[in-house]
């Protein structure tokens, strides 16, 4: 059977349904054990699940997944701290605090770090907005734990570290939801992976919702816990669908780098957070430190990254502004103003007595003007960046090459005597005569060259430098000399 063939795709559902079926039913008419047996062994099928559609599906990314078995792995420990102490005669109703809040914690810690990998690979570009929706989704789940879940939980009188596993679930589920809401829009044939993961979520929260709002004695019995254990037989079907594949390897979408929410908007979570526990104490009730404890311990690190993320934008942003302002967009070569500025610098150390003499060369392409009229501007785009890559390669190290408009191109040599100026310019004219292949055409261009060597130790204008190469260039084209002609700039 094909992995991804319609056996499987269909195959997957209706085995997740049948093993449902069992274990819905194993928790309705099974003993006490053979309902902790299958709270502990839906996590491992899970994870085995897991395991199997990694490798069977060749998922690109892992790591998502490793954090999900890791989650299981952290939840099963905490299940087990709740439900073995219970089903021991006189056991203990509440675990030790430290296996009640560690292992949750994680656990949905990972969950969360999970969903932003799978979010993060359809939204490459957008991770500020998945870091937005994340956070918008812990600051929606405050009113829900304020208003429905804490009442309920203080009128039960449960311990504080009851409580704290159910904030910390609540909050981190509705993170994932939040994050998860950005994929369904890139998700394509990957949707029925993403609905087991919704499915995950949803049974999860319900789960968790019966089990902190109930009274004591509604006899609710084993339905949160086998809600717990279809969420964890969710996640293993996640894997286990062929589109879970699609789902990791979403296709190849153009994303706005722009911010997809303000920070002002942002900020309004942050916000939500303090006001919603305030207005809980307004109402009557105690003062929710947990609240205003476990939420900002989640979405501060989010929003750290989100600034973080959007400096670095910035950052970028200015680095390109600038790289646009001394470079030629279509070579990337330096310009006219970036070169002049460099050879202010090197003309000013070299009145100051430091270096050796300085050459410009100013070249001008012969027969671009034919080939722009015949075969189109593609083409001489294609000529004047071979020529740029070509003037490049036969220059020193030490040499700034740049391109001051039209087919001229500049090359200024710090150090440079006239027998280093005169091997460069017959360097350049050999490379630039070379034939430019495009589109099954051969194109042919050659060049003027006029160069100047500066000597004097005296500041010299770029502009004089150039006007003197520019002479020599034009003497070269009207004697139709291809060969470079150096003249010595030092006042004669």
């Amino acid at each position: 059977m094909k992995p991804d063939g319609l056996p499987a795709r269909i195959g997957v559902p209706i085995g997740f349904l049948v093993v449902a079926a069992g274990f819905a039913t194993g928790y309705l008419v099974g003993s006490e054990a053979v309902r902790l047996l299958l709270m502990m062994l839906s996590g491992v099928i899970a994870a085995l699940g897991i395991a199997a559609g990694v490798r069977v599906h060749r998922l690109p990314d892992r790591r998502p997944w490793l954090l999900t078995v890791l989650a299981l792995m952290m939840l099963t420990v905490a299940n087990a701290a709740w439900y073995l102490p219970a089903a021991v005669p006189g056991g203990a109703d509440v675990p030790q605090p430290l296996l009640a809040v560690l292992p949750p914690l994680f656990g949905y810690v990972f969950f969360l770090a999970a969903s932003l990998m799978i979010v993060l690979r359809h939204t490459p570009r957008d991770a500020s907005g998945t870091i937005d929706a994340a956070v918008w989704g812990i600051a929606a789940a405050t009113p829900v734990w304020e208003f429905l879940f804490r009442p309920q939980m203080l009128a039960k009188g449960d311990s504080t570290a009851t409580q704290l596993f159910a904030l910390t679930q609540l909050l981190v589920l509705f993170g994932i939801c939040g994050a998860l809401l950005r994929v369904v829009r890139t998700s394509g044939r990957g949707q029925v992976s993403l609905l087991f993961l919704f499915g995950a979520l949803g049974l999860t929260v319900l789960g968790t919702a019966v089990v902190n709002m109930a009274s004591t004695d509604s006899g609710q019995g084993s339905a949160p816990a086998l809600l717990f254990a279809l969420g964890y037989l969710s996640l293993g079907a996640a894997s286990l669908h062929p589109s879970a594949a699609r789902l990791m390897n979403p296709p190849a979408r153009a994303v706005d780098r722009a911010p997809k929410m303000q920070l002002s908007v942002l900020g309004g979570a942050m916000l939500l957070i303090p006001v919603v526990g305030a207005a809980g104490q307004l109402a009557g009730s105690p003062a929710d430190g947990l609240l205003l404890t476990i939420a900002p311990m989640l979405t501060i690190p989010l929003v750290l990254i989100r600034i973080g993320r959007l400096n670095a934008l910035r950052s970028r942003d200015r680095e390109a502004l600038a790289r646009q302002a001394a470079h030629d967009e279509l070579t990337g070569l330096v310009n006219r103003r970036q070169l002049f500025a460099m050879m202010e610098k090197a003309i000013a150390r070299h009145a100051a007595g430091e270096g050796g003499d300085l050459a410009l060369l100013y070249c001008d392409l012969n027969d671009f003007k034919p080939i722009n009229d015949r075969y189109g501007h593609d083409a001489g785009d294609a000529v004047l960046r071979a020529t740029a890559r070509r003037i490049t390669d036969v220059a020193r190290s030490t040499d700034v090459v740049a391109r001051i408009g039209g087919d001229e191109f500049l090359v200024f040599c710090p150090d440079a005597d006239g027998d280093t100026a005169y091997t460069l310019g017959a360097r350049i004219v050999r490379a630039v005569a070379e034939p430019v292949a495009w589109r099954g055409e051969t194109l042919r261009v050659s060049t003027a060259l006029g160069t100047t060597v500066w000597s004097e130790r005296r500041v010299i204008a770029p502009d004089d430098l150039l006007a003197r190469a520019d002479a020599q260039m034009y003497e070269n084209k009207r004697a139709s000399v291809t060969a470079p002609r150096t003249t010595a700039a030092h006042g004669a």
